[in-house]
């Protein structure tokens, strides 16, 4: 029988988990999900309604290893783990299109570092002989070829890692530090060697209460890779009333977990090229509006391309959906004419062809186009419901939550809300399971609950 550990993060509830492993419990605290994504939804459809197409793109640079990281907005999953033999906790978020896990590391003095985060972000204290040396696997994969800040006296290996603003791909923040490995605990359980970076110069402004990132993409240093995770699955609710849950599991003989359920709809998980970032890519084939495929959209606008631009990848941090300029305009144009058959027409913003807003108050009494998405496999319709494509602003507008872009297709959290996605990165398959309703409370006040499946322990990475 397979040696298989498990790790089920429920952030407040999870569905039903069975294993013949010993279960141990833990704790963990998270801040509110939808909270988070609504502010950042705001953000992205109130304050840049004038920035136009933005040119998101998933290509892979010679100078952007780990992933490109946007700093618009983040993460809708934030929990603590806990750092080091001596445990520390550390409130991280959850990123699928991160690749390096970081946290913020020790004091910050003015003349040896540059730090914007609150003054009561919790940091961790590191031990610093557990550096990653600059002539290991690791740092090549942060830093590839020569090592210019190494020598004899500093021989750690130093990274820098960007984050780009959706309105033109250019950095505007960045975190820098270096490579060190620690024990990282899983509640009860602790796995020794995992490769992270202690940062300690950050000069995003708000990590939106965290500490760092937790990255969860394809990338060698990604959590995926070092715990050599086989599935992991999320539930965002699609209110604030409802609860949320991460879990993942990994299994060290290669077996596959068992995942998904008869009620889900499955499409392949595509394989990044090397021209690519290592997200998680899946085949868009068309969108449905009132069930009828837009065939506007010209044949081939969601297909990746041999430069690595195009495709359209999955997203934990972005809340709004991008897609290709010209899916947008047949999307855009198709629900105008539906909604304004009503009697209800968009609000006239001078300079703003970008964003598709109505007065809420007629909103309300319209009969919303449905929008399903058509993804490649037998059985792949995404249905959605309006709230997964426009949003209220406290401004008394209603506005989609669908914007353009010049380059690759990006489907955020608002969109995925209220349905349970699951990764399945052993068999290839992204799957999706809209929920019956809103999970039951716990009967116990945890504000977060940590389910620890252990067969036999991890090998140290280092």
């Amino acid at each position: 029988m397979a040696a298989a550990s498990s790790l089920l993060l429920l952030l407040l509830v999870a569905p039903p988990f069975s294993s013949s492993a010993v279960v141990r419990p833990g704790r963990f605290n998270t801040q509110a999900v939808r909270s988070i994504i609504n502010r950042s939804a705001k953000e992205f459809l109130k304050d840049r309604a004038q920035q136009g197409v933005t040119d998101f793109s998933g290509r892979r640079t010679n100078d952007d290893q780990l992933g490109s990281s946007a700093a618009d907005t983040y993460g809708a999953f934030i929990f603590e783990l806990s750092v080091g033999t001596s445990p520390q906790p550390i409130p991280v978020i959850m990123d699928i299109t991160s690749e390096l896990i970081w946290v913020q590391c020790g004091s910050c003095p003015a003349t040896s570092c540059l730090r914007y985060t609150p003054l009561d972000t919790r940091t961790f204290m590191p031990d610093l002989t557990r550096y990653v040396g600059c002539d290991t696997q690791y740092c090549q994969r942060v830093v590839p070829g020569v090592q210019p800040k190494c020598n004899a006296q500093y021989p750690a290996c130093r990274y820098e890692l960007d984050f780009y603003a959706a309105d033109a791909m250019k950095p505007t923040w960045y975190t820098s530090g270096y490579l060190a490995n620690e024990t990282f605990n899983f509640g009860t359980a602790s796995v020794a060697g995992i490769v992270f970076g202690c940062s300690d110069d950050i000069t995003l402004p708000d990590l939106a209460g965290s500490s760092g990132f937790l990255g969860f993409n394809r990338g060698a240093l990604s959590l995926v890779t070092q715990l050599q995770i086989t599935s992991f699955s999320y539930f965002i609710a699609p209110d604030d009333t409802g609860y949320n849950f991460v879990s993942w599991n990994w299994d060290e003989d290669g077996a596959p977990a068992a995942v998904g359920s008869p009620k889900s709809h499955s499409t392949p998980l595509l394989a990044p090229t090397a021209n690519q970032n290592p997200y998680y890519y899946v085949k868009l084939t068309g969108l449905l509006v009132d069930g009828q495929l837009l065939t506007s959209i010209p044949a081939g606008t969601f297909d990746a391309q041999a430069d690595g631009s195009g495709g359209v990848y999955m997203s934990t941090t972005l809340p709004v959906t991008y897609l290709k300029e010209a899916a947008y305009n047949a999307l855009r144009r198709e629900l105008v004419s539906k909604i304004q058959s009503q009697g209800v027409i968009p609000v006239d913003t001078p300079g703003d062809l970008y964003h598709l807003c109505f007065l809420t108050q007629y909103f309300a009494n319209v009969k919303v186009p449905t929008l399903a998405l058509v993804f490649d496999g037998a059985d792949a319709t995404m249905e959605l419901t309006v709230k997964n494509y426009f949003f209220d602003l406290p401004d008394g507008q209603t506005c989609m939550s669908i914007l353009p872009s010049t380059d690759v297709s990006v489907l955020g959290s608002l969109l995925q809300a209220g349905k349970t996605m699951t990764y399945d990165i052993h068999g290839g398959q992204l799957m999706f399971q809209t929920a019956a309703g809103v999970p039951a409370q716990p009967p116990v006040p945890l504000i977060a609950t940590l389910l620890v499946a252990w067969g036999l322990g991890l090998q140290t990475l280092l």
